[in-house]
C-alpha cells in the first residue's frame, strides 16, 4: 500500500480498499479452483491470485479480475505440469498416513515404529506444504522450466533459513487463527495467506537475483 497525506481518515479507506480486494481475490481464486475442477484449478489459481496480490502490495491493482483472468488462462498448462508433483507427493502421504493407522484408526500407533512413520509422513507433509507454496512464488514472478521450478521450490526453503522458517511460522499461523476464527475463511482463507508467502519468497528470490549493471 502506499503512504499518502490524507490523515487517518484517509488512511483507513485506503486499509478498507485494500481488505477488499483481499476479499475479491479471495473469489477469484475460489472460483478459478473450481473452473479447473479443483485438481487443474488450484495451482494456477493460487498463481494468478499471487501475482495480482503483489500487484496490490505496491498499489497498483486496479485491474484485479482482469489480471486475474489473464494469468490464469495463460500460465494454466505450465503450472498444472509444476504442480503435478505436489499433488502426486500429497496422494502419496495420504495412502501412506491410511497404511500407518490402518483399518484400527489410531490403534496401530501404540506401535513407537507406526508412530514414527507417522510423525515421519506428518513432517514431509510440512515440507510438501512449504515447497509447493514457494513453486506458486516462483510461478508467479518466472516463467522457468518445470524442472528448475521444483528444483528451486525445494531447495530455497532450505538454503534460505530465515525464509523457510518464517513461511512455516506463517503457514502455522494462519492455520491456527483460521481453525479458530472460520468465519475468516470464506472472506480471506486465501488470499491472506498467498499475500505473505508470496511477499517472503519474492523478498528472497530478490536477494538472490543478480544486481542490474549500473548504467553511464
Amino acid at each position: 500500500m502506499n503512504d499518502s497525506p490524507l490523515g487517518w481518515a484517509g488512511r483507513v479507506m485506503e486499509w478498507l480498499g485494500f481488505a477488499t480486494r483481499l476479499v475479491l481475490v479471495n473469489v477469484l481464486f475460489v472460483a478459478g479452483t473450481l473452473a479447473g475442477l479443483v485438481v487443474f484449478g488450484l495451482f494456477p489459481a493460487a498463481v494468478a491470485a499471487t501475482t495480482v496480490l503483489a500487484r496490490v502490495r505496491s498499489g497498483a491493482g486496479e485491474h484485479l479480475v482482469r489480471d486475474f483472468v489473464t494469468v490464469y488462462r495463460s500460465q494454466f498448462w505450465h503450472v498444472n505440469r509444476v504442480g503435478s508433483i505436489f499433488w502426486l507427493a500429497g496422494v502419496v502421504l495420504f495412502l501412506n498416513s491410511l497404511t500407518v493407522l490402518g483399518p484400527a484408526g489410531v490403534a496401530m500407533l501404540s506401535s513407537p515404529i507406526y508412530a514414527v512413520l507417522l510423525l515421519l509422513a506428518a513432517v514431509a507433509g510440512v515440507g510438501i506444504i512449504m515447497a509447493a507454496a514457494t513453486a506458486v512464488a516462483v510461478c508467479s514472478r518466472y516463467r522457468d522450466s518445470v524442472t528448475t521450478t521444483w528444483r528451486t521450490a525445494f531447495m530455497l526453503p532450505l538454503v534460505s533459513p530465515v525464509m523457510g522458517i518464517s513461511l512455516l511460522l506463517s503457514l502455522v499461523a494462519f492455520a491456527v487463527v483460521f481453525s479458530g476464527m472460520t468465519f475468516l475463511v470464506p472472506l480471506v482463507g486465501a488470499s491472506v495467506p498467498l499475500l505473505i508467502s508470496g511477499w517472503l519468497v519474492g523478498r528472497r528470490l530478490e536477494g538472490l537475483e543478480p544486481p542490474e549493471p549500473a548504467t553511464a
